[in-house]
């Protein structure tokens, strides 16, 4: 019997009239829990991907060493607006969270690396992937204002890391306003060279027309 079932099965024939009455609000996916008796072909079939999940969470926590208790996961059977069903894995990490959090992308990025080579097609039936952090101790949201200043400090420390990758090793770094400079006196060493050599060339008879004159007067 299916969690529906079960919440109508307490209520009043009257009850289940007005709930049938009264207007739903279809969500984007639909998430049920599987009933073993109901003789479903779709809960048959997700035995065995329920299965794997865990084996899987099972390894990878395993390959990086963490506690077996520290992380347990949750599935739920779901149908989408568009009646695709699968699986909602989530896995709730109930222990060491502070730990925990900086990793949760390479986690689970290697989950998905698992799960893909024991079943390619994993993500036909593989609809979501959530994560939730239970029994954490809740604290203040920071200043509104430290969310811009932070992405400021971070763009100001990749422009001297950049310049100092570019500086020749072994060198000192030169700052910009003293490149401008030395650029300006290598252009007017090379304008004031120009100028002294062409002072120093005798004027130059101008050189006869590479075509012959076939004007009748100019013989």
């Amino acid at each position: 019997m299916g969690l529906i079932d079960r919440i109508f099965k307490n209520s009043t024939p009257a009850s289940r009239e007005e709930r049938k009455s009264a207007p739903s609000t279809q969500a984007s996916t639909q998430f049920f829990e599987d009933d073993p008796d109901s003789g479903d072909t779709q809960t048959g079939r997700n035995a065995p991907r329920r299965e794997l999940v865990q084996v899987i969470l099972r390894d990878t926590m395993r390959k990086h060493g963490i506690p077996s208790d520290w992380i347990e996961c949750r599935i739920l059977s779901a149908v989408t607006r568009a009646g695709r069903r699968g699986l909602h894995v989530n896995f709730v990490v109930k222990q060491a969270h502070e730990r925990l959090l900086p990793y949760v992308f390479p986690f689970q990025d290697g989950f998905e690396r698992e799960l893909s080579r024991f079943e390619p097609r994993c993500r036909d039936w593989l609809l979501s992937l959530g994560w939730e952090f239970t029994g954490v101790k809740a604290e203040d949201m920071p200043d509104p204002k430290s969310w811009n200043l932070a992405a400021a400090r971070a763009a100001a420390a990749v422009v001297p890391a950049e310049a100092a990758r570019a500086a020749p090793e072994g060198g000192e770094q030169a700052h910009p306003d003293d490149e401008i400079e030395q650029d300006l006196q290598a252009l007017f060493a090379i304008r004031d060279a120009a100028m002294a050599d062409t002072a120093r060339k005798p004027p130059q008879a101008p050189e006869p027309p590479d075509f012959e004159d076939t004007h009748p007067g100019g013989r």
